[in-house]
């Protein structure tokens, strides 16, 4: 497909040469991304579980994840067309320095064990401003580097940095607290975007290429899927929404239904994290055909697993449930991540996703607040009950869409 360089190196026009194998750039790329999706899921998976020590209640807990995530929705909507104006690497190494800094803040605040959650809350809320850019510019610089054949496998392995954040930020966040303390555990997510600083700035003069939006044989013309973006975003939305709670319920859960610790809960993350990484290459045959009622399947699934967990008081059985949801889960982001390139118009990709992002993380906190909310009067059974039956309704509602279900010959934007 011919194209011409764009980005931040020097416009030449060369062509892109259709190949079974990945860039070297591409996987560079996604590296760069699983580590900035790894601070994210670090810094959350730590405020929450040390939200009890700290004597924050389920009120201020629920604030400071809200407040936290609020602002990226509007990084998620100015970053995303700050990416198209400026350029996705300049927009990831943005954020890649800003998180670092911001993170370096953390380790001073909590250095004697203890955090002001104002502090925390100014900190997480700005890292959560900037934390757009690097997804959206990920997101942007894929079709410009692989050919429209290979859009799958490379959304497949980006997506690495969607699942395995999961497992590793469970992983990490009980040996750093117990090693290092609070405030001296976010040396990890510091680190972690120093890395995907010195990874994007190596990549700076790495040639990438216009998608140029023409019909992919002689004489066939691309059709716009608007509405279809509209509710396969939507979907999303409801979808994140409804799986907030578990994500600040789970520790009560653990606690209180399950009787274990520290180590159930990084268990069940783990598992989840592990599965979703290993059904991660199902998603390039899946995101073929129809990916918008393959999501919305999907959604039914994981909803419908996860409601008997729900009464269940037994670390084994929902640790296996777990490993189930996980693999439900792993292809989700990058079935829709493809749909998203191929139905949209290149030139917006910095701002579909920008705005795609803001919104998803917003709904997940929010979700979540909601939770945390509910904890302080119901026992978890109930909350992730609730949360459950909303994932499959959710998946129902988006099967009753036709234009979700309708075929996608990959050549539509």
């Amino acid at each position: 497909m011919p194209g011409r360089q764009v980005g931040d190196a020097a416009v030449t026009t060369t062509v892109r040469t259709s190949t079974q194998t990945l860039p070297t750039a591409t996987l560079w790329l996604a590296g760069g991304w699983t580590l900035s999706s790894t601070a994210d899921s670090f810094l959350l998976f730590v405020l929450l579980w040390i939200a009890g020590p700290q004597g924050w209640s389920g009120v201020e807990t629920a604030i400071l994840v809200v407040a936290v995530r609020l602002p990226t929705l509007l990084g998620g909507v100015l970053g995303g067309r700050a990416v198209d104006r400026f350029g996705p690497v300049r927009m990831m190494m943005l954020d890649g320095a800003a998180r670092t800094a911001l993170m370096g803040g953390l380790v001073i605040a909590g250095a004697d064990g203890t955090f002001d959650i104002w502090i925390v809350l100014a900190l997480g809320a700005t890292a959560g401003a900037t934390a757009p850019l690097s997804y959206s510019a990920a997101r942007t610089l894929i079709p410009r580097q692989v050919p429209p054949e290979l859009l799958g496998k490379a959304n497949a392995l980006l997506s690495i940095g969607d699942q395995l954040p999961m497992l590793l930020g469970a992983v990490l966040a009980g040996p750093a607290l117990s090693l290092l303390g609070p405030g001296p555990a976010f040396v990890l997510p510091l680190l972690m975007m120093l890395g995907v600083t010195a990874i994007v700035f190596a990549l700076r003069r790495t040639p990438t290429y216009d998608v140029d939006p023409v019909p992919s044989s002689p004489g066939q013309a691309r059709r716009r899927r608007p509405k279809a973006v509209i509710a396969l975003i939507g979907l999303s939305v409801a979808y994140y929404f409804t799986y907030g709670p578990y994500e600040t319920v789970l520790p009560y859960f653990v606690r209180d239904q399950l009787g274990s610790g520290l180590g159930g809960y990084t268990l069940l993350w783990a598992l989840f994290g592990g599965t979703a990484l290993l059904s991660l290459p199902a998603a390039a045959r899946l995101s073929r055909g129809r990916p918008g009622l393959v999501n919305a399947v999907g959604a039914i699934a994981w909803g419908g697993l996860m409601l008997p967990l729900a009464f269940t008081d037994h670390l084994v059985i929902a640790a296996v449930g777990f490993a189930v949801a996980g693999a439900i889960w792993g292809p989700y982001s990058a079935i829709e991540t493809t749909a998203l390139q191929r139905w949209t118009d290149p030139r917006d990709h910095g701002r579909i996703f920008g705005t795609q992002r803001a919104l998803l993380a917003l709904a997940a906190p929010i979700g979540a607040a909601a939770g945390a909310v509910a904890a302080d009067q119901f026992s978890p059974t109930p909350i992730l009950a609730a949360s459950a039956t909303g994932c499959t309704l959710a998946g129902a509602i988006a099967c009753a869409i036709p234009t979700l279900r309708r075929r996608s010959n990959g050549t539509d934007w």
